[in-house]
């Protein structure tokens, strides 16, 4: 299949007291681990005390946190974006989706890039949903809340997901305003959850198994869920049938000959952006891989950054 881009018609905490102090982030140190360093001044946790629902304190399970990486030109006011790796929401692919793709956002695209290192669902069902819906969200309100001091635009707060981390940026930004039944608020929380910009690498759309089959991405995230519980879950967190004209642009990439999972998430995903008369970037690429992040060293999808550059200043998301 030839890459098809599809150009849609628009319808219409409190957190630690954590400067954003330095802008370098070593690829070594961002694969190390993905645990909490308090010492770390390029490092934000969600909250000062324990997160709902946390089952500890342990600094690589329990916290979660934000790794900033600022806007090269140092802009006051700079466009923000929140970037999720996926891993099927037990794990975190960090080596090609976090520092490699949040050093072109902030060097090359002068975006403000905050990597999101969400609370993963373990053996026994701990954090599965809706937690990593509670962190995904704290995330955009925090940096919403302090883009003062963040030097971020509060009205160009985009997010991008990969995989899972797909899943759970496009639950976030077509669920702006539920709260996901989060147990305790503060003033952070009062702060808006939209999404200005929707962007989405390989995505996980579906979370119905009657649609493009079972995932571990699903088994992970509705672990022990059963019943008339797990069918209202699956239908409000597959993305597709939850599209609505408030939902912002979207950007997408995926190739379909992906192995991990099937594309098929994407095609349906425009499908229902179409329908809805949203604005929407789709490149349906022949050849790739799944996780590349960049694709530096795929032929076809290494295309996607540019393309998504392109996008965001017709979107006039950055200049």
């Amino acid at each position: 299949m030839r890459k098809m881009t599809v150009l849609l018609s628009l319808l219409a905490l409190t957190i630690g007291q954590q400067a954003i102090a330095r802008p370098h982030h070593s690829a070594a140190s961002t694969a190390a681990e993905n645990c909490y360093d308090s010492a770390d001044a390029g490092e934000i946790r969600l909250w000062d005390g324990p997160a709902p629902g946390a089952a500890g304190d342990d600094a690589c399970q329990d916290i979660p946190y934000l790794r900033v990486f600022p806007a090269a030109n140092g802009d006051p006011a700079a466009p923000a974006m929140l970037l999720l790796a996926g891993g099927g929401y037990d794990h975190l692919t960090n080596k090609k989706e976090q520092t490699p793709v949040a050093e072109y956002f902030s060097r090359r695209l002068n975006i403000t890039t905050f990597v999101l290192y969400y609370r993963l669902v373990r053996p026994d069902g701990t954090y599965r949903y809706p937690v990593p819906m509670w962190d995904g969200q704290r995330a955009l309100k925090l940096i919403r809340h302090r883009a003062r001091e963040l030097h971020v635009d509060p009205k160009r707060i985009g997010v991008f997901g990969f995989s899972a981390g797909g899943h759970l940026a496009t639950t976030l930004a077509l669920h702006p305003d539920d709260d996901f039944g989060l147990p305790v608020h503060d003033a952070v929380d009062g702060s808006s959850g939209k999404v200005d910009t929707l962007g989405l690498g390989y995505p996980v759309i579906s979370m119905d198994p009657a649609v493009y089959g079972t995932s571990n991405t699903r088994k992970n995230l509705l672990k022990d869920y059963r019943g008339a519980q797990l069918h209202q879950l699956e239908q409000r967190l597959s993305g597709q049938d939850n599209v609505s004209p408030h939902t912002p642009p979207v950007f997408l990439f995926v190739s379909m000959d992906d192995q991990r999972i099937d594309p098929q998430n994407s095609v349906i995903f425009g499908d229902a952006l179409k329908a809805a008369g949203i604005r929407a970037d789709i490149h349906l690429f022949p050849h790739g891989a799944h996780g590349v992040g960049l694709a530096t060293d795929m032929p076809e999808e290494q295309a996607w950054p540019e393309l998504f550059r392109l996008w965001l200043t017709r979107q006039h998301f950055i200049n």
